[in-house]
């Protein structure tokens, strides 16, 4: 998962010097291992809770611990590839699409961390139902884990839909498209690419920038390039980078 991550990473930061055959081998690989893993545990009861449905049998405690961790380690690689298949559409982006490519990224993300928040609870809910410790204790700890579960749900549900707001939100949340005057005046040079202007960005904080190369800079920073104001605001983690969370989903 690690050297997925950094392979997704390195694409993503190449942007139009990528290169399709490249991502098209990375997505191919990523998805022969997800078939193969799931191929070579087919009598494992692990594809029963894909689809939300609990194992057909309780499970022993360290086996629901291996079923929930290769899920939870498949359905990221597969969300990788399709990620892969986002870098080649957006392989040429320049500007507003660049940042078009950063958003679907994150969207892509908070709805897999949305899904893994609700993979393992089949399991644990099949396992906790086990009659053996007493009607009482294992209605009391399904009880239990279903209303922490709910919680957590609930907030991966609320970032899910902030993302896919920011997606449809046609302005530039940090600044605004500048005139023509108000580039001329800046002087058509971009601090960060130190090139002329392409698709210019006023923040708020009156300094200019490069849709491309300021949309880039937020990723990693909330900050102007130059004066250091707070500029973007920090309600939601960005995924633009490509990059994938590598925490276990185990509860």
């Amino acid at each position: 998962m690690f050297k997925s991550n950094d392979i997704l990473k390195r694409q993503t930061a190449l942007k139009g010097e990528r290169k399709v055959p490249v991502l098209i081998c990375i997505t191919l690989l990523f998805m022969v291992h997800v078939v193969a893993v799931y191929w070579w545990h087919r009598n494992d009861d692990l594809l029963f809770p894909l689809i939300m449905v609990a194992p057909r049998s309780i499970p022993p405690f360290w086996h629901a611990i291996f079923i929930i961790m290769v899920n939870d380690t498949m359905v990221r690689q597969a969300a990788m590839a399709f990620k892969c298949v986002i870098l080649m559409y957006y392989k040429n982006s320049r500007g507003r699409n660049y940042r078009k490519q950063g958003q679907m990224l994150t969207v892509v993300e908070y709805l897999l961390l949305l899904y893994r928040a609700l993979l393992p609870a089949p399991v644990w809910y099949r396992f906790f139902l086990n009659k053996e410790y007493g009607s009482l204790f294992s209605s009391l700890t399904t009880g239990l884990y279903l209303t922490f579960k709910l919680t957590s749900i609930v907030e991966k549900v609320q970032s899910f839909f902030t993302a896919l707001k920011a997606l449809s939100r046609k302005e530039v949340h940090y600044g605004s498209y500048a005139t023509t005057d108000q580039v001329l005046a800046s002087g058509d040079l971009c601090a960060i690419c130190q090139e002329k202007m392409h698709a210019p960005i006023l923040l708020r904080c009156k300094h200019i920038f490069c849709e491309d190369c300021v949309s880039e800079w937020f990723e990693r920073e909330r900050t102007c390039p130059l004066c250091r104001a707070l500029v973007k605001p920090a309600d939601l983690k960005s995924f633009g980078d490509g990059s994938t969370s590598l925490f276990f989903q185990l509860f």
